[in-house]
């Protein structure tokens, strides 16, 4: 079945009916059932708040498998194909708050007590068993706007009544586009404007299953950030401990069971932190549509809008997360590169791929109907599984990544082994900052017993600063074997670039310097490294200059800047735990 929102129901009017039908009790019977067809909204209202209008409405009980459409025009609404489709499937009840529903989420819990959205800051919530949609005013809209709520059977056909002041707006709602502002849901009142004034931002990424709770903020998308406008998200954003931490959900109705989703099942999908299949509200219509981003969208929305409300220090942002959290911070991490100074990923996804277990599998349910094609490509044109080929993306980026530190289990059955050897081959050889640790340990034991300067990376990377130059090691003579991929090959437990430091910048146009240091327990010395200064800030020689390089008081040497703009110098002996210092400067 092919969905047309424009298909109507069989003509129903009184005109058809009174001529179709003879007898006085067969045109009393079908008036009757034209209105109850017509009663299934009414009493629709809007208000506008923030450049955007919501819609509520009453609603009455529909058979299952119906859903509610939303039209839009310059004039009051009396035929639907005179306006324009601007939601669709939108599910019965929908001012319900699905979010305080446990079986939202997991298919096993029974549904608890419906409650209705609050769409104000302080209000009440709506009646659960009435309607709700909102809509993000745009620049073509106009000034004022009409809306109209038709029923959709089960089957697709749309009911095309419209009744003035029930189900179709009789004056309409003048609007504006404007920045799209959260609702607070929390009890007592939202954060003042600047409350994270020159805080560190950490944006914390949840694993799969979850949700995150407290969430302090509501607030509805728009037509970029899921599969129709008017979703609903929810959100926490906290200053905590000299820190401004967010956190959102990555959650999205799509108003039926996920069932093709083996550890799923729920209408409240994951997506890993990316997106999903443009038609992902009927799986019979994910082969006619595309993969986009929406949930890297929404992040983007959120983080303007966190940066803008609590006026955070924009150089000491941070991401981190584990499980399927570790995999978004790892792929929306490198991806904005602007954004973040430091990323930490514990049992992460580097690549999606169909090797060994498979990691691409994580994208079937929500991106395809089976095993993603070689050839199926994104919204942006971009092949999807070359998108998120992680080794692909490090060897091509032309950025400076954030410095990354991230945990792998060899024995994890949920995040085949077989990407981080080529993984982190692809970060030494594209000269990024990075340190990486692994065990013999399983999903949920990884880093069970590992040691306590592995640990305190959970802090180490929140000290990272943007706007500072930081080295990319490579090439580490204390680094361990990661193997060939092959679970049992290479060191069971081992580390690249682990207890790799650095501090003392000196970042000017004439010269940079930096001091080195290695230091972990049982560390053997001298630790020599190859280093690549990656964010430099104010020392910018061309490409192919030559620089004089000291290394504590050995004698100068000399190198070029590679054609790409690299400044790697090689070979760097750090003698002992009180490091070298390392100084480059112009030739005279």
């Amino acid at each position: 079945m092919t969905y047309d929102p424009m298909t109507p129901f069989p003509p129903r009017s009184e005109e058809g009916i009174l001529m179709k039908y003879a007898c006085p009790v067969c045109v009393l019977f079908s008036l009757i059932v034209t209105i109850d067809a017509t009663a299934q909204v009414t009493d629709l209202a809007a208000a506008a708040r923030n450049g955007q209008i919501f819609l509520t409405w009453k609603e009455a009980d529909v058979p299952a498998g119906s859903t509610f459409n939303v039209y839009l025009a310059a004039a009051p609404i009396n035929d639907l194909s005179t306006a324009k489709l601007v939601a669709h499937h939108v599910e019965p009840h929908s001012a319900r708050d699905w979010w305080e529903d446990p079986a939202s989420f997991k298919k096993e819990e029974k549904p608890g007590k419906p409650v209705g959205f609050r769409i104000q800051d302080g209000a009440a919530p709506l009646d659960p068993s009435g309607g709700l949609f909102v809509h993000t005013v745009a620049l073509a809209d106009g000034a004022k706007l009409f809306f109209a709520v038709a029923n959709v059977d089960a089957a697709g056909q749309v009911n095309p009544h419209c009744v003035l002041g029930e189900n179709s707006l009789r004056d309409g709602v003048s609007a504006q586009p404007g920045e799209i502002q959260p609702i607070w849901i929390a009890k007592g009142s939202a954060p003042a404007a600047g409350a994270g004034k020159d805080l560190p931002l950490w944006l914390n990424l949840h694993a799969k299953g979850g949700v995150v709770k407290p969430m302090e903020y509501l607030f509805f998308g728009d037509a970029t950030m899921g599969w129709r406008e008017g979703l609903a998200f929810k959100f926490s954003a906290v200053v905590h401990d000299g820190e401004v931490v967010v956190k959102p959900t990555d959650r999205v109705w799509i108003n039926r069971p996920h069932d093709e989703a083996s550890d799923g099942g729920t209408p409240a999908i994951w997506t890993f932190w990316y997106g999903y299949n443009s038609n992902i509200f009927d799986r019979k219509l994910m082969g006619q549509g595309v993969v986009v981003n929406y949930t890297e969208r929404r992040n983007l929305w959120l983080l303007s809008w966190v940066s803008k409300t609590f006026e955070t220090d924009p150089t000491r942002w941070y991401c981190s997360g584990s499980s399927m959290g570790g995999c978004g911070t790892i792929s929306f991490g490198f991806r904005h590169p602007e954004l973040f100074a430091a990323l930490h990923a514990r049992v992460p996804i580097v690549s999606y791929t169909y090797l060994g277990r498979g990691s691409a599998v994580r994208f079937e349910p929500s991106c395809w109907t089976g095993k993603i094609p070689d050839d199926l490509k994104t919204g942006e044109g971009e092949l999807l599984l070359e998108h998120h080929n992680g080794i692909r993306y490090v060897s091509q980026s032309k950025d400076d990544l954030p410095m990354l530190f991230l945990e792998n289990g060899r024995q994890d059955g949920s995040i085949p082994w077989q990407n981080n050897p080529p993984f982190y081959r692809a970060m030494e050889e594209a000269h990024q900052p990075f340190a990486a640790w692994w065990d013999n340990g399983t999903h949920s034991t990884c880093g069970k017993d590992e040691p306590a300067d592995i640990k305190d990376w959970n802090d180490r990377f929140r000290s990272i600063l943007g706007d500072v130059c930081i080295p990319a090691f490579s090439h580490t003579s204390s680094d361990r074997n990661p193997g060939n991929g092959d679970p049992a090959d290479g060191d069971v437990i081992g580390w690249i670039n682990r207890g790799m430091d650095w501090h003392g910048v000196e970042d000017s146009s004439d010269y940079i310097a930096i001091i080195l240091t290695a230091d972990y327990p049982g560390v053997t010395y001298p630790v020599t490294t190859d280093v690549t200064l990656r964010r430099r800030q104010k020392f910018k020689p061309r490409a192919g200059e030559s620089l004089s390089v000291i290394i504590g008081s050995a004698p100068a040497i000399t190198i070029a800047v590679t054609p790409a703009g690299q400044i790697t110098i090689p070979g760097i002996s750090i003698p002992d735990v009180n490091g070298v210092r390392v100084i480059i400067q112009r030739k005279e």
